[in-house]
């Protein structure tokens, strides 16, 4: 039965299927090979509707629209702006700027390849006409908007919360320090490349307080969302999936009344996009419970989690194997579906060793999205070399060194759990 499943889903997904209609079709060729057939079928169908029965799943579509209305509402250019004003005199100024701006964009839209394409669509310009190299320029942003759904508010986070039982509150928290690290070594690295290459700060342009103070009131309505959700979470005033509602009325708000910059086309657009996508995981996700259900039946997870721990029982080895195995999914697969397919054995194994399942889920998500940014199916690489005019090759040259020092953050989270768990224990 195992055997028709797997290899019924790898037929598909050679066949380009979608990964959900993959896993689906997969599960229903299985069927007819399981005792008591007709009534399993009818049980596990249903786990399809008991994994998306969450009130917290209600929170994907409504932070998938606070990032597209907040980018169709002009808040990109706002946030790089005051970037700018920290990071021009730096060394590589600009290369700082885009970075600071992936993180400022990461707590507002949650995704990899929104905050990609909405920072890389202005930077990767601006940094190549002020002398960068634009295929520099766009590994630099390709590796910054890998943060995105690391820093809070995060999809994959929240797919990883429902489908293990964790905090969601937690996992935002626990998030926060290694999103911040991820981007702190980007700027050092970009530090060191302008040193070496001679990017010269914007010093023929220093910003008076005027202008200082002009840039930061207007972009200080869209700094407050960010703080105004993730401060009511952590807070304990209202719940993931209700800070989510207030920011789409929020974001509504600032880009159609404040910042004039939102037409009810925008807004339609917005809605749409947002149903499409959380679909498309809400799908993934259904099928995949299904799945993993019937690898539970069958003892799959312990199997493979007692034949991990009879080779060794080190946590140090299990953790690198861990990391190995997420670095090669992450190539391949999406990060919400791998999450869903791969998170309750791997979460098993990790907690066999004692790694907490907050600290294994951050560990998950950020080597699953910097997966986002390495090919052959990496979103975020394709988008960045598109936005460079950069050929496979070159980019490929250049993004080495990038996702190196992003994986090296990954080995000092799975070495120090203590860096994701010290916010969620302090704030509790």
């Amino acid at each position: 039965m195992l055997a028709v499943l797997l290899l019924t889903m790898l037929v598909a997904a050679c066949l380009t299927m979608p990964i959900g209609m993959a896993i689906g079709l997969g599960c229903i060729a299985a069927f007819p090979f399981m005792s008591n057939g007709a009534s399993m079928s009818v049980m596990l169908s249903q786990s399809i509707v008991t994994a998306i029965d969450s009130f917290s799943m209600l929170s994907m579509p409504f932070f998938m629209m606070v990032g597209t209305l907040m980018a169709r509402g002009g808040l990109a250019n706002k946030l790089i702006k005051v970037a700018d004003v920290i990071t021009h005199k730096m060394p590589g100024g600009l290369g700082m700027a885009a970075v600071v701006s992936c993180c400022f964009f990461a707590a507002i839209s949650g995704s990899g390849p929104a905050t990609c394409a909405t920072i890389g669509g202005i930077m990767i310009a601006a940094m190549t006409a002020q002398g960068y190299d634009e295929t520099y320029a766009g590994c630099l942003v390709g590796g910054g908007s890998t943060i995105g759904p690391v820093i809070p508010p995060s999809i994959p986070m929240i797919t990883y919360g429902v489908a293990m039982g964790v905090s969601i509150t937690d996992m935002f928290m626990g998030g926060i320090i290694p999103g911040l690290m991820m981007g702190l070594i980007l700027m050092a690295y970009n530090f060191y490349v302008a040193k070496k290459r001679g990017y010269k700060s914007k010093e023929e342009h220093d910003y008076t307080a005027k202008e200082v103070i002009h840039i930061l009131w207007d972009a200080f309505p869209a700094i407050l969302m960010p703080i105004i959700v993730l401060g009511g979470i952590y807070s304990g005033i209202f719940t993931a999936t209700e800070a989510s509602v207030i920011g789409v009325a929020y974001s509504v708000i600032v880009s159609g009344l404040v910042y004039k910059s939102l037409s009810f086309k925008d807004f339609c657009k917005a809605v749409f996009d947002a149903g499409v996508s959380a679909a498309t995981i809400f799908m993934t996700f259904g099928v995949a419970n299904m799945f993993a259900r019937i690898l539970s039946m069958n003892n799959v997870p312990d199997m493979i989690s007692n034949a991990v721990l009879s080779i060794t029982s080190s946590r140090l080895l299990i953790m690198l194997l861990l990391n190995i195995l997420l670095i090669i999914i992450g190539m391949f697969v999406n990060t919400n579906s791998a999450i869903v397919l791969f998170g309750p054995i791997m979460v098993t194994i990790a907690g066999a060793v004692g790694v907490n399942p907050l600290a294994f889920g951050i560990i998950m998500v950020t080597n699953l999205c910097i997966g986002m940014v390495t090919p052959p199916v990496g979103s975020c690489f394709y988008i960045s070399q598109k936005l460079s005019h950069s050929s496979f090759d070159k980019m490929m040259k250049e993004l080495v060194p990038v996702v190196g020092l992003l994986y090296l953050i990954v080995i000092l989270i799975s070495c120090f759990p203590q860096i994701v768990t010290f916010l969620p224990e302090l704030l509790r």
